[in-house]
């Protein structure tokens, strides 16, 4: 097959600011969005966001930036296996969740409902975009990281089976809206954006489950139970093999401890869906690429962007049962389990105290978020002050804090023996 990969010149790899580079400098456009990425204060932040488990709860659970780091390899895999370019798929890998707030999804579905009463949206691609263009700053030049086309292309149109295209596009603030126009031109993203999106439900596939099993949310027993309640025939073939295969290791080593046999068999467990859901995704993809004959395009990379569905897909089959391991056993054992939506519950208190406070007494702002409020016109002391501006810098702000800078916060304004100096 002919790669399909993003040109190396054209407008996936122009940036809204030009600059001179050292011609000593060997790198690729995009290897340069990826390094900026990682050097990026919003990734290092990541460390201490929510994935699932609240990041005081165990030191050794995902959080948002190990996730980042795993869609990343899975996305990296992904490229290789059908010829395309790895450098950009890897930075929109590793872009894709900078504009998560903290406490997860929960922190997410509380901040929308709290910008709802100003008549605005929240979405985490699009706070992405914002932190990729002009929130995060580095150099003096411009505002932002300075990203590639092609990179900012696949954070705003990241999209998976939790996500809803037209959700994302209702969420934009007016005041990026023409610019971020550009980007939803054609049907499709490219095809390294459409690796990452598939790329992130692997993760959460294969990820979740074994956090799951190694916190203790599920016994394996009653994981196989649940598995066997359902058709998600896939993971019943896996299961069986690994089976299989821990019972050969007990007899090569009959002293070894059980807690060190349901480790392995996790961490097996995830490589086998992981490995399994590549490969089925590498052979689809091949497969529409004959089909919708792309390969013989000109244009290949134009041709991707303008087909009715993308071609970066699972097999219908598997497809469908990848959503009832996700939308239905980890949706019941895991994500709504009663634990987990108690984290969630304390999220949105702190994160209501916050907003609340930050919006009725804007001085206790960092002064570098008052700063900004002042630029926009927002002299604190009016009788009328525009609310709405108010209400995105206060989002903006909350949404780049860390689960630990959350709940310090909290602590700080609600009891009344911590010091504040």
């Amino acid at each position: 097959m002919r790669s399909i990969a993003t040109p190396g010149e054209g407008k996936y790899s122009q940036r809204e600011y030009p600059q001179w580079f050292d011609p000593s400098d060997k790198r690729t456009p995009f290897q340069h969005d990826r390094d900026r990425i990682i050097h990026s204060t919003a990734l290092k932040s990541l460390q201490y966001k929510t994935q699932v488990y609240m990041i005081h709860e165990g030191d050794l659970y995902r959080t948002r930036l190990t996730h980042t780091l795993e869609v990343a390899q899975i996305s990296r895999s992904l490229a290789i296996q059908l010829d395309v370019n790895v450098d950009l798929t890897e930075a929109i890998a590793l872009i894709h969740d900078l504009g998560h707030t903290p406490f997860g999804h929960a922190g997410e579905t509380t901040m929308e409902a709290l910008l709802t009463s100003h008549h605005m949206r929240f979405n985490h691609n699009i706070q992405g975009y914002k932190v990729a263009t002009y929130l995060e700053e580095r150099d003096p030049n411009f505002k932002g990281l300075n990203l590639t086309y092609g990179t900012l292309e696949g954070i705003l149109r990241h999209n998976t089976i939790f996500d809803n295209e037209e959700d994302i596009r209702n969420s934009i603030p007016r005041g990026i809206k023409k610019d971020v126009k550009r980007f939803w031109k054609t049907r499709q993203p490219g095809v390294e954006a459409q690796i990452a999106n598939v790329a992130d439900i692997i993760a959460y596939a294969s990820h979740d489950i074994e956090d799951a099993l190694s916190v203790g949310l599920i016994s394996w027993l009653a994981f196989k139970e649940e598995i066997n309640g359902v058709e998600v025939g896939f993971l019943k073939d896996l299961i069986d093999e690994l089976e299989q295969t821990i019972q050969d290791y007990r007899q090569k080593n009959p002293n070894i401890l059980d807690a060190t046999v349901e480790r392995l068999r996790s961490h097996q467990l995830s490589r086998k869906i992981i490995n399994k859901l590549i490969i089925a995704i590498s052979e689809q993809t091949n497969a529409n690429i004959e089909k919708w004959k792309i390969e013989e395009a000109s244009q290949p990379w134009e041709e991707v962007r303008r087909a009715k569905q993308p071609i970066v897909a699972f097999p219908v089959q598997l497809e469908r049962q990848v959503h009832i391991l996700v939308g239905k056993i980890l949706m019941k054992r895991v994500y709504r389990y009663h634990r987990v939506v108690i984290m969630e519950e304390k999220a949105r208190r702190i994160m209501e105290l916050l907003f609340e406070t930050f919006m009725r007494q804007p001085e206790t702002l960092p002064e570098a978020v008052q700063y900004r409020l002042q630029q926009i016109g927002d002299r604190f002391k009016e009788k009328k002050p525009n609310k709405t501006k108010r209400a995105e810098v206060v989002a903006d702000h909350i949404a780049s804090m860390t689960d630990k800078y959350a709940m310090d916060m909290y602590k700080l304004l609600v009891e009344a023996y911590e010091k504040a100096l």
